[in-house]
């Protein structure tokens, strides 16, 4: 009889052990809410947006075990969590620190895309090209070319429409000197700014083309090779005239002897040429020497007299006192 009661007594013991062990692991409504002021605390208190989160997140495992008793504690967590992340993420954005801004937004989308919050889904994937853009242009400052290029590739990943990524693309080629690539880009801004009715960038990417391929083909004039230079002076007007191509244009078919040609071309550049006194003189110069090919003496004199400033003085003085005989 003793060791019936004996045994009793040891299952009434191990019962309201198990009973106390499940009352203390059960989850309970308390509990979620206690959870979630503690992050609101992090937040509100203490600026921890990623501490907060983190509780927050908790706060949503205890309402799930709880179940529907804690379905407005758990809504209320869910709504924090991205807009938490969201706010980091923009933080390290005023602070300039772009490689942090970019994962804390990695990590917004994740969490926009696992909570279901649409609205921060599609603002944070809408802050990823400009970032990577941004960073891309960090590099590019410094030099940093190959990295410049990871970073507007990743940006035009995001958005393939990007019309500023393609532009940047076409400065590091050109930097890099593969002139076909950069205009393969600048082209593809110029198509995509002229489709979204972005003027500027429009402009922008045309000048920076024509003026790359005027460069190039100052080095061909330089080499001496006349006709690769007017393709190439050729080719840049298709992106708009510029004082500086006519006055290449004149330059190149004054050497090639083509003196009506560099006559209109010079008188052209004058026109369009906003530049100072220097920049005037270059192309005066060329009015002056298409103007003694052709043998017009008073004209061409009169040309040498506007050019005599800068780097353009000598062989101008040159012109009037030796070659001219200018009165």
């Amino acid at each position: 009889m003793k060791a019936v009661t004996s045994s009793l007594a040891v299952l009434m013991v191990l019962a309201i052990t198990f009973s106390l062990f499940d009352v203390s692991e059960a989850q309970t409504r308390e509990d979620a809410i206690t959870t979630f002021n503690e992050g609101f605390s992090l937040f509100n208190e203490e600026g921890d947006n990623l501490g907060a989160i983190e509780k927050f997140k908790e706060t949503v495992e205890i309402a799930d075990q709880v179940g529907p008793e804690a379905n407005d504690i758990r809504e209320r967590a869910v709504g924090q969590i991205p807009r938490l992340a969201f706010m980091h993420a923009a933080q390290f954005v005023r602070e300039r620190q772009l490689e942090d801004a970019i994962d804390a937004f990695e990590y917004t989308i994740e969490l926009a895309e696992e909570y279901g919050d649409e609205q921060i889904l599609s603002r944070s994937r809408g802050n990823l090209p400009p970032l990577y853009l941004n960073l891309g242009n960090q590099y590019y400052r410094n030099e940093q070319n190959e990295q410049a290029l990871e970073m507007y590739q990743e940006a035009l990943e995001l958005n393939p429409s990007y019309v500023t990524a393609y532009y940047q693309m076409g400065l590091v080629h050109r930097r890099f000197g593969e002139m076909d690539q950069a205009l393969e880009y600048f082209d593809t801004s110029i198509e995509l700014a002229r489709e979204a009715g972005e003027g500027d960038h429009v402009e922008r990417s045309q000048r920076a083309a024509r003026d790359y391929l005027v460069y190039r083909a100052s080095e061909q004039i330089e080499e001496e090779n006349y006709n690769r230079a007017l393709d190439l002076l050729n080719r840049a007007a298709g992106y708009g005239e510029s004082g500086s191509m006519h006055y290449r244009f004149a330059e190149t078919y004054n050497f090639l002897e083509r003196h009506e040609d560099a006559l209109a071309s010079a008188q052209q550049a004058i026109e369009l040429e906003d530049g100072g006194a220097s920049d005037m003189a270059r192309i005066y110069f060329e009015l002056g020497i298409a103007h003694k090919g052709l043998g017009n003496t008073t004209d061409a004199c009169s040309a040498f007299e506007n050019a005599l400033h800068g780097d353009f003085r000598s062989p101008a003085e040159h012109e009037i006192e030796h070659e001219l005989n200018c009165n």
